[in-house]
């Protein structure tokens, strides 16, 4: 049956699925790279949180500096940082945690993380001059 004059090669759409994936492919791989350098970096955040108010309630208790360190460190996970400063009554723990992008297109791109708590210390670390009520 031939063709029919009004059809011509120009409007042959043969191939025209292959041209539309090779266009969209690498926008659609972008998006789930992004996607989970974004679920990376919120879980990591979310850790550094954790870790920040570990290591605040540690202090709060009574713990000497190193062990609210190594609560915060084993939390926030290898490479988190930390630092302690004490104002009155009460304690200050910032963490702070570089994420690092794995090999591909985004290699060598890095991501400062960072996260804070405070926490008031126990009125039975503050002094018996301080406590409501007397002692026993």
């Amino acid at each position: 049956m031939p063709r029919c004059a009004r059809s011509s090669l120009l409007r042959d759409d043969r191939g025209s699925a292959t041209a539309e994936t090779a266009i969209v492919l690498p926008v659609v791989v972008t998006m789930v790279v992004v996607l989970i350098l974004a679920g990376a970096g919120l879980a990591t955040q979310v850790r550094l949180e954790s870790a920040a108010r570990g290591a605040a309630r540690e202090l709060a208790r009574g713990e000497d500096e190193a062990a609210a360190v190594a609560v915060a460190q084993r939390i926030g996970g290898q490479g988190t940082a930390v630092s302690i400063t004490r104002a009155d009554t009460w304690v200050h723990v910032e963490v702070t945690r570089t994420l690092q992008a794995g090999p591909g297109p985004l290699s060598g791109a890095s991501w400062q993380l960072d996260a804070d708590a405070e926490a008031r210390l126990e009125p039975t670390l503050l002094g018996a001059d301080t406590q409501a009520g007397g002692g026993p």
